[in-house]
Order: structure tokens, then C-alpha cells, then sequence
């Protein structure tokens, strides 16, 4: 019974499925006039051919394009608005909006809603979703125009939806690659997003998950304001170079979880200001001009189990102190200098958030030439023994191994340990042996 119910499934779809075939753009309606005289349900098979927009879907209807089915939108407003529920839309090609204010796609008031496998392009907009509500956009490709950010629309556009899945899309040459306006449990996975103002742009969004997410070369990665309850884990974000810009700014947004990020070359790598109630736990800052920047107050705001490597500087803290350990983990510094001796993977003394290079770095951008220079290296050590109340922040349990490196920094701890303790040994004996020659000559 059920092997029958699996293959007429197949049949029935065929039975009550259209075929619309492409012809030339001279005054043709063709499509159009097909979604008007479809039923509820059916399934239109769009054939390769270029197709006049623009084009309005006001019944719940499937459009599966063919490859090379265009629709032109011939600089009208929208291009395809959907105003029904339960529409699907596969494989069109949709091009050419209005400038300054026109829309590939518009989502308008409609309910479970998918777009997969679109390519969308030349448009100030690419999806624009109003009170949308279990929309899916998956796997398109959107590009923008190449003009100054200040004319460009974002890439995906979500205005008061609910349960929005955005996944798979490959996003370019836009002002703000997804932008959530009071968007409700939002799902962001899996996007590429490169040349935008923002990557992801927060304002007022609730309840959500951002990961895997590859955001580079644009000013900002994630913009988060006035935000809260959203986890942002697994991503990668990298090369946010701007000298405005950050891999990361949580503004005025509470508990958020930042969690198993890398952090690659960035001007700064995340910003934390206002934030509330906040983790930043287990990310990697590798290679930052700034790791972290923590400004005015962030309150019950903890940094614990992250990596800081090769970072110009790891974090700068102008305002009110931050957690940099949970009472019995805190992060991994490759500028730590001191020992483990019990080897449990926790360092002896504390780690001080330290301001000295901070301020020679702002004040003389040029000292960058001296990073980790024997002349820094020295300076943080120097700095080490009289600068306690100098110190900006305190991790009291810094992690001194990387996790899949713990037997490497083990043997390393034992080795510096025993080579100190050989050179302070022959120092005092040489220190001996020189005031005995010197009694010795005086007698």
C-alpha cells in the first residue's frame, strides 16, 4: 500500500502539470497569463526563454524553471512580488529592477514561502520579505550592483517575519548581505557573503542562530543592535580590513553566545559595547591587528576558553572590567609568559590585560614594526614586574596549552623551567667564581 501511495504521488504531480515555454521579450505576458489561469496547486514548468516581468503570484503555485528561463524586470519596482501562501520557486534567473528602490523578490504578508536554486541579479534588492512568516530561501545567488555602498540595497531583506531559514546563498556587491528588522527566530546558516557594507546586519531581531557562515572582505561582519537571544557559532570572519569596520560588533544586544568562531585578519576582530549578559567562548582570534575591544559597559558580559594568536593586540579595554575567566578556566595567550609546573593546563599566575603597547600603538601607529621583536618582547616583560595597576583586565586562570598540542606544551613548560633554572644556577656560579678571583688577587 504504501509502495502504491509513493509512485502515484509522482503521477499526480505530472497529470496536473503546466508547461510554459519561453518565447522572445517583444510585448510578451506569457507567464504571467499562465500563474492567472493556473489552480491552486499546480505546478508550472517553465521553459528556457526570456520572460517579461513584472510578475505577480497571488495563488499557491510551484515554479520550476527550466535552465536559462529568465525573467527580465525591465527596471519595474518588483520584479516577482509574491502575495500567497505556500509558493515555490526553483531555478528562475531574475534580473534588472528599478534603480534606487527596486526588488528581485518581494515576500509580502505570504506564509511558507521557499525560493531555491534563484539567481538573482542587477537589482538594488535581491528578497525583500514584509510579515513573512516559515519562508525558506536556499542555495541562490545574489549580486548587486557595482556602485558605492550608499546605492546599493541589501541582499536579503527581512522586515517582521517569523521563522525565516536563510541557508546555502552565495551574496555580493550589496549594501547589507541578510538585514533583520524585527525578524523572530531567524535561522542563518551556511551563507557566503563578500563585498558588503554589514555581512549580517541585527536591529531589533529575536531568537536565532547564525553559523557557518563564511563573511569576508567586507567593512563589518556581524552587526548586532538592539538584539538579544541569538547564538552565532561555527563561523568563519575574516578579512574585515576597514579601518571602520570589526569581524564582529555586539551594541547594546544581550545574551548572545558566541561560540567556536574564527576570527581572521580583521582590523578588529570584535567589538563589545553594551553588551549584556553575553559569552564569548571557545572562538579563535588569529592573526587580528585587534583581537578584542570591550567599550563603555558590559555587564555580566564573560570572554573564557578562547585563542589569542598572532594578534598585533590582543584586547584593548576602555570601559568597566570584563570576565576573562569562569573561576576556573580562562583563555589561551600566546603572549603568556609564565609557567605550569603542575601541568594542568592552567597557568601559575594570572594574565594582565595590559594598556603600555595599546597606547604606544594608537599614539604611533609605526610601532606595529616591532611586533614580536625581541625590544616587545622585553617591554612586556619589563612591563610585567611594575605596571600591576596599569593593567586593563586579568585572566586568573589562562589556559597554557592548545587543546590537540597539550603533550607539546607540557614538554615545552619542563624544558624552559629546566633551562631557566640551569641559567640562574650559572650565573651564581659565576657570580661566585668571580668575587672569589677578585679576593683572591686583593690578598
Amino acid at each position: 500500500m504504501r509502495s502504491l501511495f509513493f509512485w502515484l504521488i509522482p503521477i499526480v504531480t505530472l497529470l496536473f502539470t503546466k508547461t510554459v515555454y519561453g518565447q522572445t521579450m517583444e510585448g510578451h505576458k506569457q507567464l504571467q497569463q499562465a500563474i492567472d489561469e493556473a489552480h491552486a496547486g499546480d505546478v508550472l514548468v517553465v521553459k528556457r526563454g526570456v520572460y517579461e516581468g513584472p510578475i505577480i503570484i497571488h495563488k499557491p503555485i510551484h515554479l520550476i524553471a527550466e535552465p536559462g528561463a529568465v525573467v527580465d524586470g525591465n527596471g519595474s519596482e518588483y520584479v516577482i512580488t509574491i502575495r500567497a501562501p505556500h509558493v515555490y520557486i526553483e531555478g528562475l534567473t531574475i534580473h534588472r529592477s528599478a534603480y534606487g528602490k527596486g526588488v528581485g523578490v518581494q515576500i509580502k504578508e505570504s506564509a511558507h514561502v521557499t525560493l531555491k536554486n534563484v539567481h538573482i541579479e542587477d537589482v538594488h534588492y535581491g528578497v525583500y520579505v514584509e510579515k513573512g512568516t516559515n519562508i525558506h530561501l536556499i542555495n541562490n545567488v545574489i549580486r548587486g550592483r557595482d556602485v558605492h555602498f550608499a546605492q546599493r540595497g541589501n541582499g536579503i531583506h527581512l522586515l517582521k517575519t517569523k521563522h525565516v531559514v536563510v541557508s546555502q546563498n552565495d551574496i555580493s556587491r550589496v549594501q547589507d548581505g541578510v538585514y533583520l528588522d524585527g525578524a523572530e527566530h531567524t535561522t542563518i546558516e551556511k551563507n557566503k557573503v563578500t563585498n558588503a557594507r554589514y555581512a549580517i546586519h541585527f536591529m531589533y531581531a529575536e531568537d536565532g542562530i547564525t553559523k557557518e557562515n563564511v563573511l569576508m572582505e567586507n567593512i563589518n561582519g556581524i552587526m548586532m543592535m538592539m538584539s538579544k537571544r541569538f547564538t552565532i557559532e561555527q563561523n568563519t570572519i575574516a578579512k574585515q580590513l576597514d579601518y571602520r569596520g570589526y569581524g564582529a560588533l555586539i551594541y547594546d544586544s544581550e545574551h548572545v553566545l558566541m561560540h567556536q568562531n574564527r576570527l581572521l585578519y580583521n582590523s578588529t576582530a570584535l567589538s563589545l559595547q553594551h553588551a549584556r549578559h553575553c559569552a564569548i567562548k571557545a572562538n579563535e582570534f588569529i592573526g587580528n591587528y585587534r583581537a578584542l575591544h570591550s567599550l563603555y559597559e558590559n555587564h555580566d558580559t564573560i570572554v573564557v576558553e578562547n585563542k589569542f594568536l598572532g594578534n598585533m593586540e590582543d584586547a584593548l579595554i576602555q570601559g568597566t572590567a570584563i570576565s576573562f575567566d569562569d573561576g576556573e578556566k580562562g583563555n589561551y595567550w600566546d603572549s603568556y609568559r609564565f609557567y605550569d609546573l603542575n601541568d594542568d593546563g592552567i597557568g601559575d599566575a594570572p594574565h594582565r590585560i595590559r594598556s603600555m603597547y595599546s597606547r604606544l600603538l594608537r599614539q604611533w601607529p609605526s610601532v606595529q614594526f616591532y611586533f614580536q621583536s625581541p625590544a616587545l618582547a622585553l617591554l612586556n616583560t619589563t612591563e610585567s614586574f611594575f605596571t600591576q595597576a596599569q593593567a586593563q583586565g586579568e585572566d586568573r586562570f589562562p589556559l597554557t596549552e592548545i587543546s590537540h598540542k597539550k603533550s607539546t606544551t607540557n614538554e615545552r613548560s619542563w624544558r624552559l623551567l629546566l633551562f631557566g633554572s640551569i641559567l640562574l644556577v650559572s650565573s651564581l656560579l659565576m657570580f661566585a667564581y668571580g668575587r672569589g678571583m677578585k679576593h683572591e688577587k686583593n690578598c
